[in-house]
This record gives C-alpha cells, sequence and structure tokens, in this order.
C-alpha cells in the first residue's frame, strides 16, 4: 500500500496504510480520550475518535468503498508546521483510504480538516510548507483553481516516488476543510474523489487569497 512522505503537517497516510496514521505517535494502551488534553502527544488517533467529522467523509467514490476510516488531531509544533504560528494548536480531522487495486504504489486519501479560525490559505500555506521540506521534493507550486465544482487551492509536488497532488475547498461550516490528495493519481480519479464530497451549496465560504 502506499505511504505519504514524513512531513509537518502529516498527512493520514493510515488512510492509505491502512494502519497508523503517518505522524509520529507512539501506541497507547487505551483509546485518546477526544475530551481531554493531548498531555503531549504529537498527534492522536483512532477510529470513531471524531464520528462527526468521520460523517462528513464519502462512503465511497464509484465503485469503490473507502477503507481505512480513522480520525483524530494534530496537538504539536512538530505536526502542525506553521499553523502554530497563526494561532492553530490543535488540527483535528479525519480520513480514508481510496487505494489504487492495479497499482499499489498509487491511491488517494479523502480528509476533513478542522480547526477553530483556521482559513483555507493557513491550511494550504501549512501543508505547501510541509511538503517542501519532505525530503526528495524538487517542487512545489500552488494555485488557486476549480476542481468538481469546488473552488480551492491545488498543490503539486514533485517527489522522487511520483508526483502527488493536494486539493483543499472550504465547506459551509467555519473553519472546516475538505481535501483530496493522491499519489500517482490520474486527474479523472482526482475529479471523481472531489465530486464524491458533493457539490457545494449556495452561499458556501468564498477562497481567499492563495499561497
Amino acid at each position: 500500500m502506499p505511504s505519504f512522505p514524513r512531513r509537518a503537517i502529516p498527512l493520514p497516510a493510515a488512510v492509505l496504510a491502512g494502519a497508523l496514521l503517518l505522524a509520529a505517535c507512539s501506541a497507547s494502551a487505551s483509546p485518546p480520550n477526544p475530551s481531554s488534553a493531548c498531555n503531549g502527544a504529537d498527534e492522536q488517533s483512532a477510529a470513531g475518535f471524531y464520528p462527526d467529522l468521520e460523517a462528513m467523509l464519502p462512503a465511497h467514490v464509484g465503485g469503490q468503498s473507502l477503507t481505512s476510516v480513522r480520525s483524530g488531531r494534530y496537538c504539536s509544533a512538530q505536526t502542525l508546521g506553521s499553523l502554530t504560528k497563526v494561532g492553530v494548536h490543535e488540527l483535528q480531522f479525519a480520513g480514508g483510504a481510496l487505494p489504487d487495486p492495479g497499482n499499489k504504489g498509487a491511491g488517494m486519501a479523502l480528509v476533513v480538516y478542522r480547526a477553530s479560525g483556521m482559513t483555507l490559505d493557513e491550511l494550504a500555506d501549512a501543508q505547501a510548507n510541509g511538503a517542501g521540506n519532505t525530503q526528495g521534493a524538487a517542487g512545489v507550486t500552488a494555485q488557486q483553481t476549480s476542481i468538481a465544482g469546488h473552488a480551492g487551492i491545488r498543490i503539486d509536488v514533485t517527489v522522487q516516488s511520483g508526483p502527488e497532488m493536494m486539493f483543499f475547498w472550504p465547506t459551509t461550516l467555519p473553519g472546516t476543510f475538505d481535501a483530496v490528495t493522491g499519489i500517482g493519481a490520474s486527474e479523472a480519479q482526482i475529479q471523481a474523489s472531489v465530486k464524491a464530497f458533493g457539490a457545494a451549496p449556495a452561499g458556501s465560504p468564498g477562497v481567499t487569497s492563495g499561497p
């Protein structure tokens, strides 16, 4: 199964790897409690950690069901990256996997991110900065664009293992954003995954200036 390179913010690699999320967290004897503090953890995650966020994920894309659905939160400067500079000290997320059956090194992650007061630009900046600092990254480009009827920010990363693309766009809920990340995925696969989140309702938040 494909895995994402390590970075801040760590993308939910368990989404594609089908195990733990990519952040450097140690397994604990009991599941973390989302109502309590992070207690020094870089990241906490489990299936059902934030059921409301998991419910915002598409159940399937086309005929393929989303797998390895998990949710959790990033809690430290190591995993939040530049978000700490804009006052975001906890980033909640839910994600699921869409591996490519024909290519074990390719696949997509469908993710929902949430943080009080966070903007689309801030989330995209943190992801772009983390991607640029990833070992083997040869280039990072970001642009405002629209995919499957959703206006947002697209980030393309050139890495040795193959092309990686991230697309983020706002939901109708403040501080909440949908995202699709693909490794070795075609444009058609990306568009189908974005479309699976559903059409943006009228009056959804607009996109601010891109990174």
